[in-house]
């Protein structure tokens, strides 16, 4: 890939990275459309049309948006208005614009174009702060979007506009912190229909806001809608949703004692579709609030327990002070959040028919009395203890050997993935695996936003550092044996025969070996007592620290090491303290012992108590008694000085190289052929700023510090051992 329109792309191996060497590309908005073949790109600045199969090609076209010497315009409003235009919004420097794109061409030589006489205020259809949690979606030619009406992000609203003429209704949510919407932070935005009737269809929004209970303020998530048809009040509510109420989204496990560790506050929210397009299954991603307790939790809900909350009854609340209680006293007709539709009642064809009584019941009573709880009464997937939070989710529905499962990909703040198949057992419990935890950008930039394409069976992943494509199976990654794919229990793949490849449906191969549910090779693979065991022999100076690395392929694996002494049989478990610690990565042995010699054996143990060795490791230890040793005296006299010359030159050496600062065998080599090499010579050539840093690397080494680089000192022990 070439350097153009300042960017680097880079392919390596199942991933494919859209790079900015600068200032960033901060890829928050993509936009993709299967359907066209084109995927495009809002970043700083720019709008990136880009080839979804290859993102390693340049860009065929880049649109250059904004131009500010001090500020910048992050793109965060991208839709498909039609077929040939686009609808785009950026912050431009603090203050918002929109404008039309015309598309022309193929994806090859597709071609943008900014229309200027489309140009208008982006304000209340996209935030001043690129960084504001924010969330739009255009359907019907209308734009809803949930942001922020003022620069400083105080008055944050639901709203609507655009719209086909004559009908552009602009309409928001009331300004009522109280009741309504109070310091919001949008999530997301989807129209989702309720029946068969199109007077009925509704636009779902998810939201997390500040609450006041009495004295008590909390941050509670919430699940909201309004009527597509919604055009506001006569009298009162006028230009304001008349239809808006909301719900609290509940993410939880329960506790011993009734009371309950909460995730509430609200990061991402995926809808993943069904056959039935009027309930989808809602994944959410939560988060703690708590500076105590840092954790992350996936929980999942359905359409049907949402739309019973909002069947169900309201909230009451005597003032500002107070709390809210259930509503018990009469609701008006029509019922309070209904869509008008001729359906019901031929006299309320719009909002603006409903009665005075209506309108003023959904002016106080937005809040829905009961909560919205998940499928499975607790989170399916859970992150504590760990130095990450999950910030995205998209979900794919794989077709395996043995059913249909629901991957998850999740986003983190610090620029990994986790790949995480949910699974079914036969008592109906679900267990969450883990198959693998991908660090896609080099830098621990946070994860900005998050697509997949089932078609093209890819991921994108946009952050600051550039947008990455990542392939949904990535089967290379478990081995080359047959035992090492089946306990993966990645649905995508599966043992053909030869290697682990991605898994087809369609195809018919007998020797094609897949267990998701169970993940048991014994049942699968009847190679799993061929299978060849790694062996190393690794070399270590006693009183130095050395790692013996052991990493299955497995993520849920469980690796126990044991040892074998020389000269015995009998091997025992490794007992682990403050010296010899267990670690992710291997057993690491902080200072080395006399006794620490022998076989040490690395064997996984998998969740179904299926045991495998993956590597034995035959360490020696370099004793001190070794490096004093003498070197014996010869009958030739001549011939012994000169040996013994020889041995104590060697043993200055190999004490001068264990105490220097140099990582690798070349860089300390090349320092003492400089050291030894006449003053006269070493100086000719050399800039003062040159000398000088030959100066300090002699400096550093005369203080002795010692670097422990495990490789280094394990090759020189080997040296040693060989020529003493």
């Amino acid at each position: 890939c070439q350097w153009r329109y300042l960017l680097m792309c880079l392919s390596v191996g199942s991933v494919s990275l859209f790079l900015s060497p600068s200032n960033g590309l901060h890829s928050q908005s993509l936009l993709l459309d299967e359907e066209r073949g084109r995927l495009l790109l809002g970043a700083r600045d720019h709008i990136y049309l880009l080839d979804p199969d290859n993102l390693a090609e340049s860009p065929t076209k880049v649109w250059y948006m904004y131009a500010c010497l001090e500020c910048a315009n992050f793109i965060r409003v991208l839709h498909n208005y039609n077929r040939t235009h686009v609808y785009a919004c950026g912050t431009g420097a603090f203050h918002p614009t929109c404008a039309f794109i015309e598309i022309t061409g193929h994806k090859k030589d597709g071609v943008l174009k900014l229309l200027s006489n489309t140009e208008e205020s982006g304000r209340l259809k996209c935030p001043f702060d690129p960084l504001q949690p924010f969330t739009s979606v255009l359907t019907d030619q209308y734009l809803y979007a949930g942001t922020s009406s003022d620069f400083l992000g105080k008055d944050t609203t639901f709203t609507r506009s655009l719209g086909p003429p004559p009908d552009q209704h602009y309409i928001r949510t009331d300004i009522s912190e109280d009741y309504w919407i109070n310091e919001a932070r949008f999530i997301a935005a989807h129209p989702i229909a309720d029946t068969y009737n199109p007077d009925d269809d509704k636009v779902y929004f998810f939201f997390r806001e500040v609450s006041w209970e009495g004295n008590d303020k909390s941050i509670l998530s919430r699940v909201a809608r309004v009527c597509k048809n919604d055009v506001g009040g006569l009298r009162s509510l006028t230009n304001k949703w008349t239809t808006f109420l909301k719900a609290r989204l509940v993410c939880s496990i329960p506790g011993p004692d009734g009371v309950d560790t909460h995730f509430d506050q609200l990061q991402d929210v995926f809808l993943l579709p069904t056959r039935d397009d009027k309930n989808p299954i809602v994944y959410a991603v939560f988060t703690t609030s708590s500076s105590i307790f840092r954790g992350s939790a996936v929980c999942v809900y359905s359409m049907a327990d949402i739309r019973a909350v909002f069947n169900g009854p309201y909230a009451h609340k005597e003032g500002p002070d107070h709390r809210w209680v259930e509503y018990e006293g009469r609701i008006p007709y029509p019922r309070p959040g209904t869509c008008p539709s001729k359906t019901y009642d031929p006299r309320i064809r719009t909002t603006k028919d409903f009665p005075d009584e209506v309108v003023r019941f959904i002016r106080f009573h937005p809040l829905m009395y009961r909560s919205v709880y998940p499928l499975t009464g607790r989170p399916v997937f859970t992150r504590v203890k760990v130095d990450y939070t999950l910030t995205h989710i998209v979900v794919d529905r794989v077709l395996a050997d043995d059913g249909q499962y629901e991957v998850m990909f999740l986003g983190t703040d610090v620029g990994s993935i986790l790949k995480v198949v949910s699974i079914t057992q036969e008592n109906w419990s679900t267990e969450e695996v883990v198959l693998e935890e991908l660090q896609v950008f080099q830098n621990p930039s946070p994860i900005l936003s998050l697509e997949i394409s089932s078609k093209q069976q890819q991921l994108y992943v946009g952050s600051r550092e550039g947008l990455a494509q990542v392939s949904l199976s990535r089967c290379h990654l478990y081995g080359q044996a047959c035992a090492e794919c089946c306990l993966a229990r990645d649905p995508y793949c599966a043992w053909d025969g030869h290697t682990c490849a991605r898994y087809i449906p369609a195809s018919k191969r007998r020797a094609r070996r897949q267990d998701i549910k169970n993940g048991d090779p014994a049942m699968q693979c009847w190679d799993t007592e061929d299978s060849i065991v790694e062996e190393k022999i690794l070399f270590g100076v006693q009183s130095n620290s050395t790692l013996l690395e052991c990493i299955p392929k497995s993520q849920q694996a469980r690796i126990r090491w044991y040892m074998q002494r020389p000269g015995s049989e009998r091997r025992e478990e490794v007992r682990f303290d403050d010296r010899v610690i267990h670690t992710e990565r291997g057993l690491l042995i902080r200072s080395l012992h006399a006794s620490d010699a022998g076989v040490y054996i690395c064997v996984a143990q998998e969740h179904t108590h299926f045991t495998h060795t993956l590597l034995r490791v035959t360490l020696q230890v370099v004793t001190n008694g070794q490096l004093d040793r003498k070197a014996k005296p010869s009958d030739d006299s001549a011939g012994g000085l000169h040996h013994g010359t020889e041995s104590r030159q060697r043993y200055k050496d190999y004490l001068r190289a264990m105490s220097s600062p140099f990582s690798s065998l070349e860089e300390y080599c090349d320092a003492l052929w400089l050291d030894k090499r006449p003053l006269r010579v070493r100086g000719r050539g050399l800039g003062n700023g040159k000398w000088k840093h030959i100066q300090e690397m002699k400096k550093s080494r005369n203080r002795r510090h010692h670097r422990e680089n495990p490789l280094f000192l394990k090759f020189i022990a080997y040296l040693y051992s060989v020529h003493r």
